[in-house]
């Protein structure tokens, strides 16, 4: 029998149709804290797993960044070129050289060390 495709139909709509209530997924954003993990150490750790695509555009006052690690996927280690006690660190929000795997932003963050 070679129709036996035409005995079992399927009874589905469009396969780029979605069902009811499985709307497009929203993409999640993280969120960010800031610790200082020495004089001139800076510590990012992020609520979820990040993609890091460049120097992130955070600041610390008047120092300067001299170099950034990517430690795992949810920490980020930078070293400033001098100590970051009583210093006020931004992390911008909507930075575009990091987001989350679902393509969300990460919120901007703030913090005195």
């Amino acid at each position: 029998m070679g129709v036996s495709f035409f005995l079992n139909p399927v009874n589905r709509r469009s396969r780029r149709v979605m069902p009811r209530g499985q709307g497009a997924g929203i993409p999640v954003g993280a969120t960010a804290v800031l610790t200082s993990t020495g004089t001139t150490n800076v510590t990012i750790t992020f609520s979820q797993p990040v993609v890091v695509t460049g120097t992130l555009g955070m600041t610390v006052a008047t120092l300067t960044l001299v170099s950034q690690t990517v430690v795992s996927p949810t920490v980020v280690t930078q070293v400033w070129n001098g100590n970051v006690a009583t210093h006020l660190g931004t992390l911008p929000a909507n930075d575009p050289n990091v987001a989350t795997y679902q393509g969300g932003k990460v919120a901007g963050t703030s913090v005195t060390f």
